[in-house]
């Protein structure tokens, strides 16, 4: 695989190509606005950028730094050598970005047939470009047009523009949804791909296809499913990557595959996998669905999610990973051998892997010409796998190049054969803490949040931090989207291999057992286990105060469905982090001191409010409670005997209707998140004495957001609004920097006390129901950054707004309001003032030419009638954006006056003159204006 982009560091989300005569109706204007007000970060193809004969310059960056490309294809398109140009290197950027890159085309008024040249509306158009340009040039272009994706994106047909546009919008935000795979930094191009694509065969619709991909472990076969799903899952209908499923439950896994196949509802109220078969034939047999079921290890786990072709679609593709081909053998395979297709990846080519290992050795794409000779040896010595390679290199990259022949000296003793004794080499560098870090993420985080195992390891005396990101650049381990420890299989089975040698005969001397039926004797025995530092139990168990007993030195604890039978006092003692996954309401311990216990994570539970073990849990050093999708908790807890909480985690308790006013005296609490409480109408009066309180994660379903970033906000197609009516009076009290209450549909004001938030530097209340702002909001004389966008009730702003004097960018676009009050000239620090489509506001006061500091001025598709004289005052204004001012039918002279503008739009506006004054606009770049006879002659 060739080098890609990580598109984390991407400057756009999505670049928008098209030819400006053909869409002149507002179509791409407005789909632009929308795409911006709902936070895509959108790069618009504007013609001033449009110079020369080559793309270069900013264009050519935005076109390198975006992720999503939509050509609009009209029916001009062709006659535009720059289109056809831009379209050829959308194309280049895609095939080399290994899926992470994607075309959604828009066809107005264009069939693909068109676009494909299949007929002449485009094919006749391609001749007349060979007279000015190179016929190879063309040639490319029409290749370009003939790869065009037909799969995915829009057809105008006989739609409305709104609703092409609101699919569009939607469609992007999907895919921006966090789908893709996270992949190595560093790829190399090899044969694999292309094969694996052959066998896959993806455009072919006539039956289901399985495709077996099978190697030695470390090999890459997980990083080329990977691959492949980027790549091809907009072809399908809807797409699921099951990773490591060996590692996982069977049922978790069908809800998994079921709520990104089928939407979460479709996922719940399953509880024994034969439901869950049931409901994964009856909602995909008739869909085109692209699924990886990843390091399969048992047949049992793929007849649990993918037993049969005639579960699914016509079309459909379902990717098998595995060691041994042997585990595939099932009924169905047997019976229908045509649709399963296998693949046996080899090590990587000697040229290949040297490249592979030069890139984390050297953390560059060029190696320095004299260390050739020692990059052979080292491949030599430690054979051609990827994870191998990856390991090995990184060890190299934290040395000192002194060590470097030492190093190499201990790898050729190891027989390249058997990659744990390569892996122990890196391994064995790291010190007693790093080992021991090591260890544990091997054994029980993975998957787990990091901060969670951060305060169980900080409750030891040891700041974990420098250790983990050592493992990090040692590539031992990864840190996923979520937060979560991730570890490559052959990593982590060597990592419990290493434990496993801690004792052979006697699990009861390692830190780490792991419990399952034909383990269970070791819990039950009544022998003393003075090592064992960490239990895992993969089985429902009563657990009683004789097993613990034998525990002393236990830290970690984790199951689902446990119960505590008994009287546990003076047990646990040294317990810092109970994962307590799916306990019943029935509680029957009692004494149960946690009085060392840190993190405890009560996910998916099915307690309630006056669950038994409120009462009986002692837990005064309690740092994180976790109480995730605990579905029949309508209130929380009294939280008193918690005093020292610093995070509090009530992600999608969708009963959730109070929190319980006890939350007050959590004077540490730092993190409250409340995503998908849909039922949670009110924050506590109490929650304002939280001077600590840094973050309130609300309202998203899907993922924590930067509230900084208006870019992250999530589809409002797709999430769940919170039912908050009102906020507490005592928000006033908070520290808070940022408050995001977008989507909170029910909310309709803000209590005074929000002037009060000195610290506040973001205030988000887009698509809320808003109706008036306090005068109190001009007490926030911090606050940067202030969007009201699509508050549809909002029918006027505050004359206090001018007092906000740190105030940077007010984007207020889609209101109802019909003027803006004087003040708004006192915003000194502004340099950003959006009101696009507020079609009742008529004009701009005087005091606009009082903004120093404005740099943008957005009026698309407002009301606006007359543009104040007093705007030449506005010395480093650089956009004045009036396109869609249907009212606008000329501009003052002072226009002159605007000594650093760039970029005048007045599109679609009813100017016919422009005043002579524009010649004096030395640094205009672009001016777009309406094409009339009349003001062409003048």
């Amino acid at each position: 695989m060739a080098p890609v982009t990580n598109t984390s560091r991407m400057k756009y989300e999505v670049f928008l190509s098209f030819r400006g005569p053909d869409t002149r109706d507002n179509f791409v204007s407005c789909l632009f606005c929308d795409m911006k007000d709902i936070g895509i970060c959108v790069f618009k193809d504007d013609e001033n950028l449009r110079v020369g004969e080559k793309i270069e310059g900013e264009l050519l960056q935005a076109l390198d730094d975006s992720q999503i490309y939509i050509p609009i294809f009209s029916k001009g398109f062709a006659t535009s050598s720059w289109c056809l140009r831009e379209v050829a290197h959308i194309r280049d950027c895609t095939s080399k970005s290994d899926g992470k890159k994607e075309i959604l085309p828009v066809f107005f008024n264009v069939t693909p047939d068109d676009v494909k040249c299949r007929t002449n509306l485009y094919r006749d158009a391609l001749p007349e470009h060979e007279k000015k340009y190179d016929s190879r040039e063309v040639k490319r272009w029409k290749d370009a047009l003939v790869e065009v994706p037909t799969t995915v994106g829009w057809k105008l047909g006989g739609q409305e523009h709104g609703v092409l546009i609101k699919q569009i919008v939607q469609g992007v935000l999907l895919k921006l949804d966090g789908k893709n795979r996270r992949l190595p930094n560093h790829l190399v191009e090899t044969d694999d791909l292309k094969h694996i694509e052959e066998l896959l065969d993806v455009d072919s619709n006539d039956h289901v296809r399985f495709v077996v991909i099978h190697g030695t472990g470390g090999i890459g076969k997980s990083t080329l499913a990977s691959i492949i799903f980027n790549r091809f899952r907009s072809k399908f209908n809807c797409s699921s990557f099951l990773e490591d499923v060996q590692s996982h439950d069977p049922l978790e896994m069908q809800k998994k595959l079921l709520a990104e196949t089928q939407g979460v509802n479709f996922a719940q109220e399953i509880y024994d996998t034969n439901t869950g078969i049931d409901r994964i034939k009856k909602g995909l047999r008739k869909k085109k669905v692209l699924i990886v079921v990843d390091n399969v290890d048992d047949k049992k786990q793929l007849e649990k999610l993918a037993g049969s072709c005639d579960w699914f679609g016509c079309g459909s593709r379902i990717i098998v990973t595995l060691r041994h081909l042997g585990t595939i053998h099932n009924e169905d395979y047997q019976t229908q051998p045509s649709n399963y297709m296998h693949y046996s990846v080899k090590e990587m080519p000697s040229n290949q892997a040297i490249q592979l290992f030069s890139k984390y050795a050297f953390r560059s794409d060029t190696r320095p010409n004299d260390w050739y000779e020692f990059s052979k040896k080292v491949v030599s010595s430690v054979g051609r796998l990827p994870l191998t390679l990856q390991v090995v290199g990184s060890s190299f990259a934290i040395a000192v190049k002194s060590e470097w022949g030492d190093t190499l000296e201990d790898l050729k003793q190891a027989p390249h054969e058997d990659v744990r004794d390569t892996l122990m080499i890196s391994i064995n560098k790291l010190d007693k803490i790093g080992k021991a870090i090591f260890l544990d993420i091997a054994c029980f985080c993975i998957k787990e949040d990091k901060t969670y195992a951060e305060y169980m390891w900080h409750t030891s005396g040891n700041s974990p931090r420098r250790t983990i990101n050592l493992l990090l650049h040692m590539s031992l381990i990864k840190i996923d989207k979520g937060n979560r420890f991730w570890m490559h299989d052959e990593v982590r089975d060597l990592g419990r291999y290493i434990v496993m040698e801690e004792n052979f005969k006697d699990p009861g001397e390692r830190r780490w057992v792991r419990i399952d039926e034909n383990t269970i004797d070791i819990l039950r025995s009544k022998n003393k286990k003075g090592a064992v530092q960490a239990l895992s139990l993969c089985i429902s168990h009563d657990i009683t105060p004789d097993e613990i007993a034998c525990l002393p030195e236990l830290w970690f604890l984790g199951g689902k469905g446990l119960t505590f039978v008994g009287d546990f006092e003076n047990c646990l003692r040294s317990l810092r982090w109970l994962s307590w996954l799916c306990c019943s309401l029935d509680f029957s311990a009692t004494n149960l001191y946690l009085e060392n216990l840190v993190v405890l994570n009560l996910s998916r539970s099915k307690i309630t409010d006056d669950w038994g073990g409120w009462r009986q849990i002692q837990a005064a050093k309690l740092k994180i409670l976790d109480l995730t999708e605990c579905h029949e908790l309508t209130k929380t807890p009294d939280f008193s005997k918690f005093g020292k909480l610093d995070k509090l985690i009530l992600t999608k308790c969708r009963k959730l209707s109070t929190i319980d006013s006890s939350i007050g005296k959590l004077e540490l609490l730092d993190t409250l998140d409340i995503r998908g409480c849909s039922s949670l109408q009110r924050l506590p009066e109490e929650i304002g004495s939280l001077e600590n309180l840094l973050k309130i994660i609300m309202p998203y379903d899907k993922r924590v957001i930067n509230l900084e970033r208006q870019r992250d906000l999530n589809s409002y197609s797709n999430v769940r609004p919170l039912g908050i009516k009102q906020l507490p009076h005592s928000i006033g009290r908070l520290n808070l920097t940022h408050l995001d209450l977008s989507f909170c549909e029910n909310l309709r004001e803000l209590p005074d006390s929000i002037g009060e938030l000195k610290s506040l530097v973001a205030l988000h209340l887009g698509f809320t129901g808003i109706y008036s702002l306090p005068s109190s909001i001009g007490r926030l004389k911090n606050l940067k950054y202030l969007f009201l966008f699509r508050c549809k009730d909002l029918l006027e702003l505050p004359h206090s707004l001018g007092e906000l004097e740190s105030l940077v960018k007010l984007n207020s676009s889609y209101l109802g309001i019909s003027v803006l009050p004087d003040s708004i000239g006192r915003l000194v620090c502004l340099t950003h003032l959006c009101f696009h489509s507020c079609k009742n506001l008529c004009k701009l006061p005087d005091s606009i030419g009082e903004l120093e500091s404005l740099i943008k001025l957005d009026l698309k598709y407002s009301g606006i009638s007359v543009i104040p004289n007093s705007i030449g005052r506005l010395k480093n204004l650089k956009y004045l954006l009036l396109s869609g001012c249907c009212e606008l039918q000329e501009l003052p002279n002072s226009i002159g006056d605007l000594e650093s503008l760039l970029d005048l739009d007045v599109k679609f506006s009813s100017i016919f003159i422009l005043p002579d004054s524009i010649g004096r606009l030395t640094n205009l770049m672009h001016l777009a204006y309406p094409i009339s006879e009349s003001l062409l002659q003048h």
